[in-house]
């Protein structure tokens, strides 16, 4: 993750909720995560548009971030 992270820097935000981390339980529960492993790709409008669960593969990701910054 750290690689798309360096790449998308100031174009796109991530944020981690560690499911171990009581302080996100809020935020998790308000995109409705279930599990560890669980990935989502939200618009600027707070919109979910893309969810993953498990193994990303960088390369669908990669095309799902530059469909997202060209919308």
């Amino acid at each position: 993750m750290s690689g798309l992270q360096e790449t998308y820097a100031g174009r796109i935000e991530f944020v981690v909720l560690d499911v171990d981390n009581r302080a996100h339980d809020a935020k998790r529960a308000e995109l409705g995560s279930t599990a560890q492993a669980q990935y989502f790709l939200v618009n600027a409008d707070g919109v979910i548009v893309g969810r993953w669960f498990g193994v990303l593969n960088d390369a669908s990701i990669r095309n799902e971030l530059n469909t997202l910054l060209q919308s």
